[in-house]
């Protein structure tokens, strides 16, 4: 009985655990999950690529061209040098040999591939896939060196110092300095010990798998992964608020546009009723002076608004909530939207009654509402179209629509 309970106990635990640990892995899963990029952001991240892939390259071939060639005079011209230093080392001279070898190799192979990079990047393909390039680039750099020592049992230890150099060079596509990064860690801590060539008196009197190593080869990769992705996430950040700021502006400066409209419209009818009448004194009607000034405290309420966006990201959008009878305000958009529906010869069907009861909202914000889709309808539809306002009205709920249709 006491077992049993026992074992209870500890598969409840255990599927607590399970629980907790599924859940935090979904929210950081989540968290980690990139959204789509913007084409302005992909843009971008293209041509930045590609600019710094030219600097890197040209950048890498002239110093990969002093190494390279202060690498062969050691080889070439002080030989006698290494055989001794290699002896006292790890007490065989025919390490040096095998370096020479081995050096001379790498030395011209690198250039003749930092070489064809740098005049790859100006082919179609090399502006077309500079992320391919960018791979043969970094993989030459950091992988080449194991793979020639390889051929003469000299195994060596990743360029952990190129990482850092990588990612600050391009920091872009993360992605890609997680694959090239990954390739030569590989073959240091995969493919040299399946050979045997870690366990090697080479290998071992240089230390190639020390703790020390290790530790500097994974603080390094995850430095220079995590800037670049930081500096990508904030890129991104900022091509989001670009885009906003401009569906913000085009907003505003709509909204801002149709009263100024209609008082303009309206000034210029009474200019010309004077022309006509050749008079200079103006009869104006009391319904024309409201709507002038509804115009105005609408447009004063707008820049309002304006002033007040910048709140809006940390905020959100502040509502001056009061209790507002939908029939009024729908008329006058109406009013204010009458000289382009006459403009354009549009039969307007008003189902809107009075009988909707009053609610609770922001009247500013309300009359965008419905003003927005009116205009936008009349603006982007031929001429003499059917414009219909119907409304819905239940206990929990009041939805107004239009729908459109060619007479």
């Amino acid at each position: 009985m006491g077992r049993s309970l026992k074992s209870g106990q500890w598969l409840q635990f255990i599927q607590l655990i399970w629980h907790w640990l599924s859940r935090h892995a979904q929210y950081w899963l989540t968290r980690l999950k990139s959204r789509p990029d913007s084409a302005d952001y992909l843009t971008w991240r293209h041509q930045f690529l590609q600019k710094r892939l030219r600097l890197g390259l040209w950048l890498a071939l002239f110093w990969q061209s002093l190494v390279s060639a202060e690498g062969l005079y050691s080889v070439l011209f002080e030989f006698e040098r290494l055989r001794a230093v290699a002896f006292s080392t790890y007490g065989d001279a025919s390490i040096a040999e095998r370096w020479r070898v081995a050096s001379i190799v790498y030395y011209l192979s690198a250039v003749v591939i930092l070489l064809a990079c740098a005049i790859g990047q100006k082919t179609i393909w090399g502006r077309r896939y500079p992320e391919a390039l960018f791979l043969l680039f970094a993989c030459s750099l950091s992988s080449l060196t194991h793979i020639i020592f390889t051929f003469v049992s000299l195994p060596e230890t990743p360029p952990s110092l190129l990482f850092l150099i990588f990612a600050v060079l391009v920091p872009v596509h993360w992605r890609l300095h997680v694959i090239y990064q990954a390739v030569a860690i590989a073959y240091y801590a995969i493919f040299y010990p399946i050979t045997g060539l870690a366990t090697l008196e080479y290998a071992k009197i240089r230390n190639l798998y020390s703790r020390e190593l290790i530790i500097q080869l994974a603080c390094a990769c995850s430095i220079s992964i995590l800037s670049v992705y930081l500096y990508e996430r904030l890129k991104r950040s900022e091509f989001e608020a670009n885009r906003q700021l401009r569906i913000f502006l085009h907003s505003v400066s709509h909204d801002l546009q149709t009263p100024v409209v209609g008082s303009s419209i309206v000034l210029k009818s009474l200019l010309n009723k004077a022309t006509n009448e050749l008079d200079d004194k103006l009869i104006v009607k009391r319904s024309t002076i409201e709507r002038l000034l509804q115009g105005s405290d609408r447009q004063l309420a707008l820049i309002n608004s304006l002033l007040e966006a910048h709140t809006a990201e940390t905020q959100g959008v502040i509502l001056h909530c009061e209790p507002t009878q939908l029939k009024p305000l729908v008329d006058s958009v109406l009013i204010n939207l009458n000289h382009n529906l006459t403009k354009k010869r549009i039969q307007l069907i008003d189902r809107i009654t009075d009988d909707l009861p009053i609610v609770n909202a922001d009247t500013n914000q309300l009359w965008r509402v419905f003003s927005n889709p009116i205009e936008n309808a009349i603006k982007h539809n031929p001429h003499e179209i059917q414009l219909t306002l119907e409304r819905i009205f239940n206990l929990n709920f009041v939805r107004l629509f239009g729908k459109q249709s060619i007479l």
